[in-house]
């Protein structure tokens, strides 16, 4: 970790990191625009990078961590939501399983998809609303977040709550996030994400009672949802997410959740990772249940001892390939310290 960071204070000097390197082209990949692919890798390393300087204090990482996030301000465009697209909204018309295409154009025509104006801001890597992921938006809010803490450095408060009038923006009543302002479907990775960012954002901001209503009907609608259709893509985000709203509430219902999410995948998903693939997302998400589930007192069950013996099996493997994976370690007690996993997760 100490030399990823290293090396991340050396090569980023506009506020992102090289994207990547064609070695048959002998050209770097994306040297003059950004996909949202790109963009969105590059806020989950900057979440990362924020995260191990909150565990280590090391002062030298602030300047990185600011220069990305005022790039991020660059990218940043500002949505809103008026009236009559809050009262469609309210009818629950973006969950109808039938016609989604003709509703979704339908909505774009009459301009009730967003508005590009209001105190929100989403992330675009192009300056088009098509790419602003709603991922993307929540892990530079988890970077503004995670910063502001360890630094002290509250520069960035107005963006924070752009940031987070811009993620409500895209939430679905009743449902997810959509993933971008000209979407009407979610997904389970922006869904994890987004719970995520909120649930840590309202955990360090308990005053913002509006935030706060949201996150609590955003826990009840993700938990029934995957509780019901169980995701093995949603289980890296979901369950650090899950993780952090019972270290925050001590609400049994985020417990017993993380107990079915450990079951599904011990029951139903493990056995779909191939022992040479890179498993890491599903290993982030993992273990932070798994330390999870050791802090409620839960220590020798079978679902505990599996979920233990996959993860160092996959540790193992990720070593001896030359990843040194420390940073997902089940005994961990708390999901902070596994954020600095987050970046693999796309």
């Amino acid at each position: 970790m100490r030399l990823t960071a290293e090396s991340w204070i050396a090569s980023q000097a506009d506020g992102f990191l090289p994207y990547g390197f064609d070695f048959l082209a002998d050209k770097a990949i994306e040297p003059n625009r950004m996909s949202d692919a790109n963009l969105i890798r590059q806020t989950g390393s900057a979440f990362a990078l924020a995260s191990y300087y909150d565990y280590t204090q090391d002062a030298r990482l602030r300047d990185p961590i600011r220069r990305t996030l005022s790039a991020l301000s660059q990218h940043s465009l500002p949505i809103g939501k008026g009236r009559l697209q809050r009262l469609v909204e309210g009818t629950r018309i973006l969950s109808f399983p039938v016609a989604r295409w003709k509703l979704k154009t339908t909505l774009d025509r009459l301009g009730l998809l967003y508005q590009p104006s209001g105190d929100g801001k989403v992330v675009s890597p192009d300056g088009k609303y098509g790419g602003a992921l709603a991922g993307t938006v929540a892990l530079a809010l988890l970077t503004e977040i995670i910063y502001s803490r360890a630094s002290g450095d509250d520069s960035f408060a107005e963006l924070r709550v752009a940031w987070v009038n811009g993620l409500l923006s895209l939430r679905i009543p009743g449902g997810g996030f959509r993933q971008d302002p000209l979407s009407i479907d979610d997904s389970d990775y922006d869904n994890g994400e987004g719970w995520l960012a909120l649930a840590v954002y309202c955990d360090m901001h308990r005053d913002d009672l509006r935030a706060a209503s949201e996150l609590s009907d955003l826990d009840d609608a993700l938990i029934r949802r995957y509780t019901e259709t169980p995701s093995v893509t949603f289980l890296g985000w979901g369950g650090m997410a899950a993780a952090q709203r019972y270290r925050t509430t001590h609400d049994p219902k985020f417990l017993a959740y993380l107990r079915r999410q450990g079951d599904n995948f011990v029951e139903r998903f493990q056995d779909r990772f191939s022992a040479d693939g890179n498993n890491c997302a599903v290993m982030e998400g993992l273990a932070t249940t798994l330390a999870a589930l050791k802090a409620s007192g839960e220590k020798d069950t079978d679902r505990v001892r599996e979920m233990h013996d996959w993860l160092s099996s996959q540790a193992s493997r990720a070593w001896r390939s030359g990843v040194k994976p420390i940073f997902v370690h089940p005994e961990w007690p708390t999901t902070r310290e596994n954020f600095w996993a987050a970046s693999t997760s796309r």
